[in-house]
């Protein structure tokens, strides 16, 4: 990940701990946030993630193929995006009652997608 983008992904990541350490131990309830930020932020994380290890691998299994960093295409992030999104919504609640299912999830789970695709994937601007 080049590093404007690797800033992106690590202040999702951030801004996620925070929140869960707010909630958890803080105690702090903000019912919009606590229900649609860690959807919101899933996708980012979980696929920056990918993104890393699969730089990281390729270079050093592949150190002369490319010194262009990975990246996603379309179609990879959309069949990651929608596997992630009903595993965390169909497949959970099914599995634990802890998970809740929420339709309106998915919402938050498409938005988190195009922020990873646009601004930690690739950067729609070329400086």
């Amino acid at each position: 990940m080049p590093r404007k983008q690797s800033w992106i992904w690590f202040i999702c990541v951030l801004i996620f701990l925070s929140h869960q350490l707010l909630q958890k131990i803080g105690h702090w309830e903000i019912p919009f946030i606590d229900s649609y930020l860690d959807p919101f932020l899933s996708l980012p994380i979980l696929l920056g993630g990918m993104l890393l290890e699969r730089n990281f691998i390729l270079r050093k299994l592949y150190p002369n193929i490319s010194k262009e960093p990975y990246q996603f295409s379309l179609f990879e992030t959309i069949v990651l995006s929608i596997f992630f999104a009903l595993l965390f919504e169909e497949g959970f609640p099914r599995w634990s009652q802890e998970f809740t299912r929420d339709e309106w999830d998915y919402i938050a789970y498409f938005l988190g997608s195009l922020l990873f695709y646009f601004y930690i994937n690739r950067s729609p601007l070329k400086f």
